[in-house]
């Protein structure tokens, strides 16, 4: 137990030590929610807050444009970390497709340590590097939030979104191991890394409110997790911003703002709470460490084994 602990954290470090020293494969990982940013500043934030404009003034209502777009920075940065759960965990796979494409885990397989040390080496060393970099952002987004006034949470409400953040990070790692266990090379890997950081944005609503999107599109994205994840951070980055709204507007208007930037998510037309969502994380959790663990667990379909019994099949 001592020896398998012991190889667990020395793989661990290994791996994370090589992912940190690859400073393009890091700028990647963050190049989604940069994107998210430029795009907020140059034009995104403006449309949005000319949006909520409109739609307060349909009511015949007036509010203080620092507030509307408090609001919008809060919906804004809830996006940017929805995202960065996602895309930071993908890059994160980058060490363990490229151990499979040069060998380099023929020679981990061979020596005195469990498969399952080895596997959920790769695991936690793609928990650590996510999660290092999602704290990095979920601060610049605080410090962000505080430079342009935009800071209104409560403490309760920061410690949940520290949750929320965990267990997002959690569910991309395990998803992001399963996934990326079925690629062969890392340009593949960095291909398709490149394709979800822009799909992803959409689908989550990180660049625009999933009410604008088709009724077919919204029910698509109830069964993706990140959809979840995305919508407990506007649940509690937006919590501060719409109780101060309900305070200074009619409940229908806050009620209709809401809707409209997901605040509330719905399941086919009906509306979940926090919880349900969190339920739905921890349900793809368990579904994703069991598909892994059935797949490790066979040798028909131990995905570190493909490759070398193919190069066996050449050779003879």
């Amino acid at each position: 137990m001592k020896n398998n602990c012991l190889a667990l954290y020395m793989l661990v470090k290994r791996n994370v030590k090589l992912f940190l020293k690859d400073k393009m494969t890091v700028f990647f990982s963050l190049l989604a929610p940069i994107i998210i940013l430029i795009l907020y500043i140059l034009f995104l934030g403006n449309i949005q807050a000319d949006t909520v404009h409109g739609i307060i003034e349909e009511f015949g209502q007036n509010i203080d444009d620092k507030l509307i777009m408090g609001f919008i920075n809060n919906w804004m940065i809830a996006g940017v970390m929805g995202v960065s759960c996602i895309t930071v965990a993908f890059n994160a796979c980058t060490i363990m497709v490229r151990d499979r494409e040069r060998g380099t885990v023929n020679d981990v397989l061979a020596a005195p340590v469990k498969r399952s040390v080895i596997y959920l080496s790769y695991i936690i060393s793609c928990f650590v590097i996510t999660f290092v970099i999602c704290f990095m952002v979920l601060l610049f987004s605080m410090i962000y939030l505080a430079c342009t006034g935009g800071m209104m949470m409560s403490f309760k409400d920061f410690m949940a979104i520290f949750g929320v953040t965990i267990l997002s990070i959690i569910c991309s790692s395990v998803f992001a191991v399963l996934f990326s266990s079925f690629i062969k090379t890392e340009a593949a890997l960095g291909s398709i890394c490149g394709i979800l950081s822009a799909a992803i944005g959409f689908l989550t609503g990180a660049y625009m409110p999933l009410s604008v999107f088709p009724e077919t599109i919204q029910y698509l994205v109830c069964f993706i997790p990140g959809t979840y994840s995305a919508g407990l951070f506007r649940n509690y980055f937006l919590h501060g911003p719409m109780n101060i709204l309900l305070e200074q507007l009619p409940e229908d208007l806050v009620r209709q703002l809401m809707g409209n930037y997901s605040v509330e998510m719905k399941f086919f037309g009906n509306t979940i709470s926090a919880g349900w969502m969190v339920l739905a994380l921890v349900v793809s959790i368990v579904l994703f460490a069991s598909i892994l663990a059935i797949l490790y667990s066979r040798k028909k379909t131990n995905m570190f084994l493909l490759k070398h019994k193919k190069r066996k099949k050449k050779q003879a």
